[in-house]
């Protein structure tokens, strides 16, 4: 622009006359403005003035510069009255990113240089890879893509989306795709790149990978252990995926706990993560005050449920009834009980068995049955009477003991039957004097009185079982016929192979 001083030189050529000279200031109208534009493209920025010379310059060089023109930048210039238009053409090679470019209008008279704005050629090369790269499955066998455009300049559009899924390339200009698998392998890596494309051509990709998922024919192994802290039980749930792919991994797990009536007390689920051991494992609390529940474990991924997993039953047990011991081959104790009363879905892992000897009051050993009987040797049980204290366990610990005693000494049976024979008999005789007295007068008396000796040989049978039911003692008592006189007399059994007297 003229400043007011410069448009006055030209007037008043004489102290009477007023001339009005034509003033000629230099004049922008077009403005070049800022071009995004792709990698080796061609760009124009446009420049018009009212002056008498227009030129650009490039990075504060003229355009007409050789280093300039060398840069694939080149300049044509037209006049339309004293309008002077500008072009700069531009390659939009790589080095010419972010150059600066302003146009110059001169005039002459009066000498005066006005410059555009500064525009700015920005070049967008190959565009980066996409973010946020993501799947979800909509099933098993078909994945829902979805990601986010990478950066790019204004005004330089992404023109699709270039996927490579295995052996299959597919374009969309959409940033989410499905892909569908038919009979998908549970166990093959699926491997994804999604790459951007522009007008330079496709850009960076971004890769995934996934495992279409399948419900495996055999469920894998599942195992709850409870864990007794004071009032307080856990479970220790474990899942062995050792066998499966690894599109078969649950990515569900939930863990149902109910009580007998199947009423659901808590639902609750674990991680799925798989350890270095190919376990997944994952710790539970169980509600206060259930003395007996189940625990059901559901397993699932995206190719659906598993076929369901046996329930695991936990209570504490009872004590054992019907405890009976018997004597078998007169030297060996069976010992049976009956099984506490529980549900069918709780275990009992075994009895604790411990026995006493009730004479003594002494512990003499303790066993793990894993039935409801139980024998054990003894060479003399006739002798003994023994206690057994008997304990279910299942994986709550030890229930409630029962106990009861039995003795094995047996009273021999009575005898049915005994003969006797008369092995000798000895009479003797004695004569006694004595004086009675008759009506008054005393008179002599002879009396003989005579004796007998029998030796009798007794013959006892007695019916035993066992050799530990023999006797120790045998008591023979004779009762005389009109006398009243009792005889007994007893001798071990051991001596009284010889009569007794």
């Amino acid at each position: 622009m003229c400043s007011p001083i410069q448009a006055m030189t030209f007037l008043y050529a004489y102290l009477f006359t007023f001339v009005l000279q034509s003033t000629h200031c230099a004049n922008i109208t077009l403005q070049p403005v800022s071009i995004n534009t792709t990698l080796n493209s061609t760009v124009v920025f446009s420049c018009e003035a009212v002056a008498n010379d227009l030129s650009f310059r490039v990075n504060n060089t003229p355009a007409t510069d050789t280093n300039v023109t060398d840069k694939g930048f080149s300049v044509t210039t037209s006049s339309n009255g004293g309008t002077i238009r500008a072009e700069l053409q531009a390659l939009a090679y790589d080095h010419n990113n972010n150059t600066e470019v302003r146009c110059r209008a001169i005039t002459d008279e009066p000498l005066q240089v006005e410059f555009s704005d500064t525009a700015i050629l920005m070049i967008q090369g190959l565009l980066d890879s996409v973010v946020d790269l993501d799947y979800t499955f909509i099933n098993g066998s078909s994945v829902l893509l979805t990601w986010t455009a990478p950066y790019t300049l204004d005004n330089v559009p992404i023109t699709g989306y270039y996927i490579v899924n295995g052996l299959v390339n597919i374009t969309t200009t959409n940033k989410s795709i499905i892909l569908s698998a038919t009979n998908p392998d549970p166990c093959i890596l699926n491997n994804v790149s999604v790459s951007p494309i522009n007008d330079v051509g496709i850009g960076s990709s971004n890769n995934i990978s996934f495992y279409y998922e399948t419900v495996p024919l055999i469920t894998p192994p599942v195992s709850v252990v409870p864990v007794i802290d004071g009032q307080l039980i856990s479970l220790n749930i474990s899942i062995n995926v050792s066998t499966q792919c690894r599109g078969e991994y649950p990515n569900s797990i939930t863990v149902n706990i109910l009580n007998t009536d199947d009423a659901v007390i808590k639902n609750t689920s674990i991680p799925t993560q798989v350890n270095d051991q190919l376990m997944i494992t994952g710790v539970i609390t169980v509600p206060n005050n259930l003395n007996t529940f189940i625990v059901n474990v559901s397993l699932s991924n995206n190719g659906g449920e598993y076929l369901p997993t046996p329930s695991f039953g936990f209570g504490f047990l009872g004590p054992v009834t019907n405890i009976d011991s018997s004597i078998d081959n007169c030297s060996t104790i069976d010992i049976t009980w009956t099984a506490p009363t529980v549900d069918d879905r709780v275990s009992i892992l075994y009895y604790n068995l411990s026995i006493y000897d009730d004479i003594t009051d002494q512990f003499l050993r303790n066993e793990a049955v894993y039935d409801t009987s139980y024998q054990f040797k003894d060479e003399e049980l006739f002798r003994h009477r023994y206690t057994y204290v008997i304990t279910g366990v299942n994986e709550l610990g030890e229930g409630i003991s029962n106990n009861d005693t039995f003795s094995y000494q047996r009273v021999p049976r009575s005898v049915t039957e005994a003969g006797s024979d008369i092995i000798k008999f000895n009479e003797t005789s004695a004569t006694t004097f004595y004086i009675s007295t008759y009506q008054g007068v005393p008179r002599s008396v002879n009396s003989t009185v005579f004796f007998s000796c029998y030796t009798l040989h007794f013959n006892i049978p007695v019916t035993i079982e066992c050799t530990g039911e023999v006797p120790e003692n045998a008591t023979v008592t004779i009762q005389c016929n009109g006398t009243g006189v009792v005889y007994d007399n007893t001798e071990l059994v051991e001596y009284a192979k010889q009569p007794i007297w």
